[in-house]
């Protein structure tokens, strides 16, 4: 306050001490009553000038106002929502938005570019813009190129205003777009066998086996194909009249199918069952709810029968987890992968336990005593957690016989940090479920973006991207209004009533 350091204060008050104030003084033996003054002498040391100067928030350029801020949210151009709500979704992937940093367009010139590479650019423009903006921004550019792309997205309906979109289509549309101009591999190390970024980071490679249901004697028939999402059927499919509580429940369902096709054995068409699991996974995972169909109606008109085909939605509430699970979408390689992963984890924990109860008990690590590693009292041959010899160590729950128990002891002896057992499979690099994982992936997919539909009317209604920013905490975009959420809000967008419904779910892997 004064800026005069305390070894050069010098404490005067005549009128109740004599001179100065000295420290062998007691306060009690002095006469101070209120009111009275008291002078501090001394020499005050030089302030420092101020250095930095002070900077409002109000007085930043747009560009830093934007980095400590809430991110914006786009304009409503006319019944745009189901766009603006899908591409808030793709925000959340950090892989792709450095890919359209980095993305050049044709040397030649805009003049040159074809379709998939002026809607790359576009998109790579708006998502630039908007995180520098501190108020809603219009993605008009992109807007006006996906119309020259998709020209479905320029319908118009009665007085011409543009029609409402489904959100589904758009994400199709544009990862479908622009896969065709991201071909290098942006935060991940390789494309792992995908074509493009787009694929290594949404898609799935499927393996699909058809089977005839009427001849026995007929040989399957076995194909691969790339999925960018998983569909959640919401009242059966394939002609099932099961109905689905879960996302879980509803994905199997779509998984497996009954089709028409011809038969070389039988000579004509017959029934197949196809059967469709996982082959390579990404590392994004997109799950549709197919909540809106098409139905057909008879009806009269001008005294003759018309069939009209009317879109209708399905409000039956469906629940998500938080975490998904893939591991039962997926073929017996990729399911065998994550089950080494999942025991190697397992393995670890069940250490951690042993280790934290041997402590408890008084004998610490390292005890003369010996520990067993499986607990039971009284038995175990290691001589300590410390220097316990994985080849030594019995796994009871294992099968003696088999390559999965070889894989198995290999993932145990890695995990407490030895050697892969005698007679064992060489070691070779770790194969990973699919490009960007990592080699000790287990399955789990972490929630991280809704798309959600509000309305019964499937040519109508509002759609709103839900995003997760840090933790619990999640942001809502109503076109231009963004507001803060939490994990509870989203848990709550199952449906069944006329509240914002889970449309599109967008995962993330989640070691």
């Amino acid at each position: 306050m004064t800026n005069v350091p305390i070894e050069r204060m010098k404490l005067s008050c005549p009128k109740a001490w004599k001179g100065q104030l000295l420290d062998t003084m007691s306060l009690s033996d002095c006469k101070l009553k209120d009111g009275m003054l008291i002078m501090l002498i001394g020499s005050a040391d030089t302030v420092a000038a101020q250095t930095t100067q002070i900077v409002f928030v109000e007085d930043l350029p747009e560009e830093e106002k934007a980095a400590v801020s809430l991110p914006v949210g786009f304009q409503n151009l006319g019944n745009t929502c189901y766009m603006n709500s899908t591409l808030q979704c793709l925000r959340g992937v950090p892989e792709l938005k450095e890919a359209l940093r980095s993305f050049t367009p044709g040397q030649d010139g805009a003049a040159s570019m074809g379709g998939a590479d002026m809607l790359t650019q576009a998109l790579a423009t708006d998502m630039y813009q908007v995180d520098r903006q501190t108020t809603a921004y219009s993605p008009g550019g992109f807007l006006n190129i996906l119309r020259q792309v998709a020209p479905q997205f320029a319908e118009t309906g009665a007085g011409g205003a543009p029609k409402q979109q489904d959100a589904e289509e758009l994400l199709s549309t544009t990862l479908s777009t622009i896969s065709q101009s991201l071909k290098t591999p942006h935060g991940i190390p390789d494309l792992g066998g995908a074509s493009n970024l787009i694929d290594a980071l949404f898609g799935m490679e499927m393996e699909t086996t058809d089977t005839c249901d009427e001849c026995p004697e007929e040989p399957p028939v076995t194909e691969t194909r790339t999925d960018r999402k998983l569909t959640c059927f919401i009242q059966g499919g394939g002609g099932s009249t099961a109905h689905v509580d879960h996302l879980h429940e509803g994905v199997k369902l779509g998984l497996t199918e009954n089709i028409e096709k011809v038969s070389s054995v039988l000579g004509r068409e017959a029934v197949w069952t196809r059967t469709s699991k996982i082959k390579r996974l990404p590392r994004y995972v997109c799950v549709q709810f197919m909540r809106f169909y098409v139905k057909r109606d008879n009806v009269i008109e001008e005294g003759r029968q018309v069939v009209k085909h009317v879109k209708c939605k399905i409000m039956r509430p469906v629940t998500f987890p938080e975490v998904l699970d893939v591991y039962d979408f997926c073929g017996g390689r990729i399911q065998k992968m994550l089950k080494t992963n999942r025991d190697r984890h397992g393995d670890e924990i069940l250490g951690d336990l042993k280790v934290t109860a041997a402590a408890a008990s008084g004998d610490g690590l390292g005890a003369s005593e010996p520990m067993d590693v499986e607990g039971a009292a009284g038995g175990g041959a290691a001589e300590g957690a410390a220097t316990a010899d994985p080849a030594d160590v019995k796994v009871d729950a294992m099968d003696e016989e088999g390559e999965d128990d070889a894989a198995l002891q290999a993932a145990l002896a890695m995990s407490m940090g030895g050697e892969a057992p005698a007679g064992g499979a060489a070691a070779e690099p770790e194969e990973v479920a699919g490009p960007g994982l990592t080699a000790d992936f287990q399955g789990n997919y972490e929630l991280f973006g809704i798309t959600t539909h509000k309305g019964r009317l499937a040519d109508g209604g509002h759609y709103m991207g839900w995003v997760r920013q840090d933790g619990d905490d999640w942001l809502l975009f109503d076109d231009s209004d963004v507001s803060p959420c939490k994990t509870e809000d989203i848990m709550a967008l199952k449906g069944g009533g006329d509240h914002h419904m889970a449309y599109l779910a967008f995962y993330r892997f989640k070691n």
